[in-house]
Protein backbone atom coordinates (compact mmCIF):
# COMPACT_ATOMS: atom_id res chain seq x y z
CA UNK A 1 0.00 0.00 0.00
CA UNK A 2 2.84 2.42 0.98
CA UNK A 3 4.56 1.58 -2.59
CA UNK A 4 1.57 2.29 -4.26
CA UNK A 5 0.84 5.08 -2.50
CA UNK A 6 4.06 6.84 -3.47
CA UNK A 7 4.07 5.78 -6.98
CA UNK A 8 0.76 7.31 -7.14
CA UNK A 9 2.45 10.48 -5.59
CA UNK A 10 5.25 10.36 -7.80
CA UNK A 11 3.24 9.96 -10.85
CA UNK A 12 1.28 13.09 -9.81
CA UNK A 13 3.99 15.58 -9.44
CA UNK A 14 5.44 14.37 -12.93
CA UNK A 15 2.08 14.98 -14.32
CA UNK A 16 1.93 18.81 -12.54
CA UNK A 17 6.10 19.32 -13.82
CA UNK A 18 4.17 18.51 -17.05
CA UNK A 19 2.08 21.03 -17.00
CA UNK A 20 4.50 23.40 -15.59
CA UNK A 21 7.14 22.90 -18.05
CA UNK A 22 4.32 23.49 -20.79
CA UNK A 23 3.35 26.70 -19.52
CA UNK A 24 6.95 27.69 -19.19
CA UNK A 25 7.57 26.75 -22.58
CA UNK A 26 4.68 29.12 -23.70
CA UNK A 27 6.28 31.86 -21.79
CA UNK A 28 9.81 31.36 -22.51
CA UNK A 29 8.12 31.46 -26.82
CA UNK A 30 6.69 35.03 -26.07
CA UNK A 31 9.58 35.92 -24.59
CA UNK A 32 11.45 34.59 -27.83
CA UNK A 33 9.16 36.72 -29.78
CA UNK A 34 9.63 39.85 -27.68
CA UNK A 35 12.81 39.81 -27.64
CA UNK A 36 12.84 39.46 -31.81
CA UNK A 37 10.06 41.88 -32.06
CA UNK A 38 12.25 44.40 -30.07
CA UNK A 39 15.22 43.55 -32.19
CA UNK A 40 13.98 44.26 -35.19
CA UNK A 41 12.67 48.14 -33.81
CA UNK A 42 16.19 48.61 -32.83
CA UNK A 43 17.74 47.08 -36.16
CA UNK A 44 15.49 50.17 -38.15
CA UNK A 45 16.40 52.41 -35.38
CA UNK A 46 20.43 51.75 -35.72
CA UNK A 47 19.65 51.71 -39.28
CA UNK A 48 18.09 55.45 -39.26
CA UNK A 49 20.83 56.78 -37.06
CA UNK A 50 23.35 55.61 -39.75
CA UNK A 51 21.89 57.30 -42.46
CA UNK A 52 21.56 60.28 -40.45
CA UNK A 53 25.02 60.15 -39.26
CA UNK A 54 26.55 59.92 -43.04
CA UNK A 55 24.70 63.39 -43.92
CA UNK A 56 26.71 66.70 -43.56
CA UNK A 57 25.66 68.06 -40.42
CA UNK A 58 23.91 71.11 -40.40
CA UNK A 59 25.20 74.22 -39.37
CA UNK A 60 22.99 77.19 -38.18
CA UNK A 61 23.88 80.32 -40.82
CA UNK A 62 23.17 84.01 -39.23
CA UNK A 63 20.39 85.97 -41.36
CA UNK A 64 22.15 87.02 -44.80
CA UNK A 65 25.24 84.28 -44.76
CA UNK A 66 25.73 82.47 -47.36
CA UNK A 67 23.74 85.12 -49.49
CA UNK A 68 26.08 87.94 -50.60
CA UNK A 69 25.20 89.68 -47.43
CA UNK A 70 25.36 93.95 -48.03
CA UNK A 71 25.34 96.16 -45.66
CA UNK A 72 27.58 99.22 -44.49
CA UNK A 73 27.85 102.22 -41.99
CA UNK A 74 29.87 105.09 -42.39
CA UNK A 75 30.26 108.39 -40.40
CA UNK A 76 31.84 111.78 -40.52
CA UNK A 77 34.47 111.87 -37.91
CA UNK A 78 36.49 114.91 -37.78
CA UNK A 79 34.43 118.12 -35.75
CA UNK A 80 32.96 119.11 -38.45
CA UNK A 81 32.58 119.66 -42.29
CA UNK A 82 32.82 123.04 -43.38
CA UNK A 83 31.17 125.22 -45.90
CA UNK A 84 29.17 122.49 -47.41
CA UNK A 85 26.95 123.96 -50.75
CA UNK A 86 23.42 123.26 -52.14
CA UNK A 87 22.88 120.01 -53.85
CA UNK A 88 26.20 118.81 -52.96
CA UNK A 89 26.59 114.95 -52.34
CA UNK A 90 28.07 115.01 -47.98
CA UNK A 91 30.44 112.30 -48.17
CA UNK A 92 31.16 109.91 -44.60
CA UNK A 93 34.52 109.15 -44.81
CA UNK A 94 35.27 106.94 -41.81
CA UNK A 95 33.82 103.56 -43.08
CA UNK A 96 32.61 101.49 -39.81
CA UNK A 97 30.88 98.36 -41.59
CA UNK A 98 31.05 97.40 -45.45
CA UNK A 99 29.94 93.98 -46.30
CA UNK A 100 29.64 93.39 -49.85
CA UNK A 101 31.94 96.68 -50.84
CA UNK A 102 28.74 98.76 -52.06
CA UNK A 103 29.53 101.89 -50.44
CA UNK A 104 32.23 104.57 -51.26
CA UNK A 105 33.75 106.85 -48.77
CA UNK A 106 35.47 109.15 -51.85
CA UNK A 107 32.26 109.80 -53.25
CA UNK A 108 29.56 109.15 -50.63
CA UNK A 109 27.74 107.42 -52.77
CA UNK A 110 26.47 103.70 -52.05
CA UNK A 111 26.39 101.74 -55.17
CA UNK A 112 23.53 98.34 -54.80
CA UNK A 113 25.60 95.13 -55.31
CA UNK A 114 22.76 93.44 -56.55
CA UNK A 115 18.91 94.02 -56.68
CA UNK A 116 16.50 93.90 -53.69
CA UNK A 117 14.44 95.61 -51.02
CA UNK A 118 16.92 97.86 -48.79
CA UNK A 119 16.62 99.72 -45.83
CA UNK A 120 18.91 103.00 -45.48
CA UNK A 121 19.05 105.39 -42.50
CA UNK A 122 20.68 108.07 -42.20
CA UNK A 123 21.69 111.12 -39.08
CA UNK A 124 23.02 114.26 -39.15
CA UNK A 125 24.33 116.97 -36.64
CA UNK A 126 23.93 120.20 -37.58
CA UNK A 127 27.20 122.24 -36.11
CA UNK A 128 27.27 124.47 -33.05
CA UNK A 129 27.44 127.62 -34.55
CA UNK A 130 27.69 131.08 -32.50
CA UNK A 131 31.87 132.29 -32.99
CA UNK A 132 32.37 129.65 -35.43
CA UNK A 133 29.83 130.10 -37.88
CA UNK A 134 31.98 132.30 -39.97
CA UNK A 135 34.97 129.69 -39.31
CA UNK A 136 32.80 126.10 -40.60
CA UNK A 137 29.53 127.35 -41.88
CA UNK A 138 25.77 128.90 -41.24
CA UNK A 139 23.21 127.06 -39.76
CA UNK A 140 19.95 125.52 -40.59
CA UNK A 141 21.07 121.90 -41.80
CA UNK A 142 18.04 120.53 -44.55
CA UNK A 143 19.27 117.44 -46.19
CA UNK A 144 17.88 114.69 -48.35
CA UNK A 145 18.10 110.69 -49.12
CA UNK A 146 18.19 110.15 -52.90
CA UNK A 147 18.49 107.19 -55.10
CA UNK A 148 19.13 107.58 -58.95
CA UNK A 149 18.27 111.32 -58.79
CA UNK A 150 14.91 110.46 -56.46
CA UNK A 151 14.09 111.84 -53.42
CA UNK A 152 13.01 109.21 -50.36
CA UNK A 153 13.24 111.02 -47.35
CA UNK A 154 14.53 114.97 -46.10
CA UNK A 155 16.12 115.57 -42.99
CA UNK A 156 16.14 118.74 -41.06
CA UNK A 157 17.89 120.33 -38.08
CA UNK A 158 18.58 123.74 -36.87
CA UNK A 159 21.21 124.51 -34.34
CA UNK A 160 21.33 127.82 -32.55
CA UNK A 161 24.01 129.85 -31.08
CA UNK A 162 24.29 127.96 -27.20
CA UNK A 163 23.10 124.23 -28.71
CA UNK A 164 23.48 121.78 -31.17
CA UNK A 165 20.94 120.19 -33.58
CA UNK A 166 20.17 116.68 -35.18
CA UNK A 167 17.72 114.94 -37.60
CA UNK A 168 16.71 111.62 -38.92
CA UNK A 169 15.75 109.45 -41.62
CA UNK A 170 14.80 106.15 -42.52
CA UNK A 171 13.65 104.99 -45.54
CA UNK A 172 12.96 101.51 -47.39
CA UNK A 173 13.26 100.83 -51.03
CA UNK A 174 13.54 98.88 -53.96
CA UNK A 175 17.03 99.10 -56.02
CA UNK A 176 18.10 97.77 -59.10
CA UNK A 177 21.68 96.37 -58.65
CA UNK A 178 23.91 99.50 -59.92
CA UNK A 179 21.17 101.90 -58.65
CA UNK A 180 22.92 104.30 -56.73
CA UNK A 181 22.01 105.95 -53.40
CA UNK A 182 23.64 109.10 -51.29
CA UNK A 183 22.80 111.83 -49.05
CA UNK A 184 22.31 115.27 -50.50
CA UNK A 185 22.88 118.97 -49.19
CA UNK A 186 19.36 120.41 -50.24
CA UNK A 187 19.48 124.42 -50.39
CA UNK A 188 21.82 126.00 -47.57
CA UNK A 189 24.69 127.12 -49.45
CA UNK A 190 27.50 127.76 -46.51
CA UNK A 191 26.82 124.76 -44.21
CA UNK A 192 28.63 123.65 -41.33
CA UNK A 193 27.99 119.67 -40.31
CA UNK A 194 29.05 118.14 -37.31
CA UNK A 195 31.07 114.94 -36.98
CA UNK A 196 32.06 112.72 -34.39
CA UNK A 197 30.44 110.24 -35.28
CA UNK A 198 26.97 112.33 -35.02
CA UNK A 199 26.41 112.54 -38.45
CA UNK A 200 25.98 108.34 -39.84
CA UNK A 201 24.97 106.81 -42.63
CA UNK A 202 24.01 103.15 -43.19
CA UNK A 203 22.24 100.76 -45.07
CA UNK A 204 21.50 96.73 -45.57
CA UNK A 205 19.69 94.25 -47.53
CA UNK A 206 16.58 93.50 -45.82
CA UNK A 207 15.79 90.68 -49.06
CA UNK A 208 17.15 89.73 -52.10
CA UNK A 209 15.22 89.58 -55.20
Amino acid sequence: MMILTRFLSVTLLLKVGDVACSECDIRVTDLEKEVKRQGEMISKLVEIVGINSSEEPRKRQAPGAGTDAVAFTAGILPLTVDHLHSQQTIKFESVITDIGGGYSNQTGIFTAPRSGIYLFSCSLLDHWGGADTQAHGGLMLHAEIVQNGRVLGRIFAHGEDTYRDQGAQTVFTYANQGDKVFIREVDNDDLGLGGQLYSTFSGYLLMPL
